[in-house]
């Protein structure tokens, strides 16, 4: 007993391993939008500095408040970015699922914006809570979100639509679809999709939809895709309610 459950633990700990080594390989891809996030509220604040120098009183109280708003902003991209690497035990609590999807499209914005891409964030009015830990779940959706950028590169700007939506499934779940418009995924595509090392893009590592589904299957859900009948994929995942 006592060998089965160092091997048990042995094994939780390598799966948390793997999972944080593919956020950092996230951020890896996220990195032009996230200095290009955080190049623009710093240049904010230098303008406004440099600004600041012959102003008057009232004026210069205003550009002190746009300082502290940018400075704010820049600080919560790191912090998002802090949240997504560090290496820590599972934290599995109660969680407003609609905050930590809000954390992910915002995480996700710059990004959006360099790929001419339109974020829909559909979250109802008194979700309910979930159970599970926050960076995981995070973690989860931004590689929807990404996958879905990805899947639309080829289309005019004007389409590229992605709709983030979490819904009630019953009364012991909620459930998220994150639905493209994208050319969706063949059948043969749709089979192998959750395989490790396979992979539908160019430069993907093909691990990111593995290591997703482990995560949510460790948190007592599931996550599948399904390919619309006009176009686009779209991929859901459940969590169990707090």
């Amino acid at each position: 007993m006592t060998t089965r459950k160092q091997g048990e633990l042995e094994t939780e700990a390598h799966r948390q391993e793997l999972a944080r080594v593919a956020r950092v390989v996230t951020l890896g891809e996220l990195s032009a939008s996230l200095a290009h996030e955080l190049n623009q509220p710093l240049t904010a604040i230098l303008s406004n500095a440099q600004a600041a120098e012959p102003s008057n009183i009232q004026e210069l109280r205003e550009i002190l408040k746009d300082i502290a708003e940018d400075t704010i902003r820049a600080g919560l991209v790191i912090h998002r970015m802090r949240s997504l690497v560090r290496k820590e035990t599972l934290a599995f609590a109660s969680l407003d699922l609609g905050a930590v999807l809000d954390d992910v499209v915002r995480l996700a914005h710059s990004d959006a914006d360099l790929r001419s891409c339109r974020v829909a964030l559909e979250i109802p009015p008194r979700l309910p809570r979930v159970y599970g830990d926050r960076v995981q779940l995070q973690q989860v959706a931004l590689n929807l979100l990404l996958n879905a950028f990805d899947a639309m590169k080829d289309l005019p700007a004007a389409e590229r639509q992605v709709v983030v939506r979490a819904e009630a499934d019953g009364v012991d779940r909620v459930k998220v679809a994150v639905r493209d418009r994208g050319p969706g995924l063949t059948e043969a595509e749709l089979e192998r999709i959750f395989e490790p090392f396979f992979t539908t893009k160019r430069e993907g590592l093909g691990m990111g939809l593995s290591i997703s589904r482990s995560i949510i299957e460790a948190h007592g859900g599931w996550l599948w895709p399904e390919s619309d009948d006009d176009r686009g994929t779209t991929f859901y995942f459940t969590v169990p309610t707090a």
